[in-house]
């Protein structure tokens, strides 16, 4: 009885979690990211240099929320937790520096030609949303199935 409390609880804590990651990736970058370039009177290079920011903020704050799902998920949710991380990374490691970049050129005024990166990283982000969705999903309804 104890261990299927426990087992619960993790299942619930992860669901949570799953919940808040899908919850601050969705409202940062398909929300907050946008938005702020509709802001009246702000030069793009001071926006790029908030958006620097937030996006280092956020990395640290999502490898946070995917380590404490890794140690709380079970089963086929820690398959996908997984696969959110190696997204993440390949994201963070082949696609950030060449974002950056050209993010840094801009700010400077030397704007690059048109790339499909930002596409690249969006797909990616909602790949990432499906799977943290996904793990909230499953993490819940393990704990459903556990407390009959």
């Amino acid at each position: 009885m104890m261990q299927r409390v426990a087992s619960n609880m993790r299942s619930n804590w992860c669901g949570a979690v799953a919940s808040g990651a899908t919850g601050i990736l969705f409202a940062l970058s398909f929300v907050a990211t946008p938005v702020k370039f509709m802001a009246p009177n702000v030069a793009i290079a001071d926006l790029l240099a908030v958006g620097r920011v937030t996006f280092r903020a956020s990395f640290a704050v999502e490898l946070v929320m995917l380590v404490i799902m890794l140690v709380l998920a079970r089963g086929r949710a820690r398959y996908l937790i997984v696969l959110a991380g190696t997204i993440l990374a390949m994201q963070w490691l082949a696609l950030m520096p060449s974002l950056d970049a050209r993010t840094l050129a801009v700010m400077v005024g030397d704007p690059p030609p048109p790339s499909p990166l930002h596409i690249y990283w969006i797909a990616a982000d909602i790949l990432r949303l499906g799977i943290y969705a996904g793990v909230a999903v499953l993490s819940f309804k393990g704990a459903c199935r556990t407390s009959h």
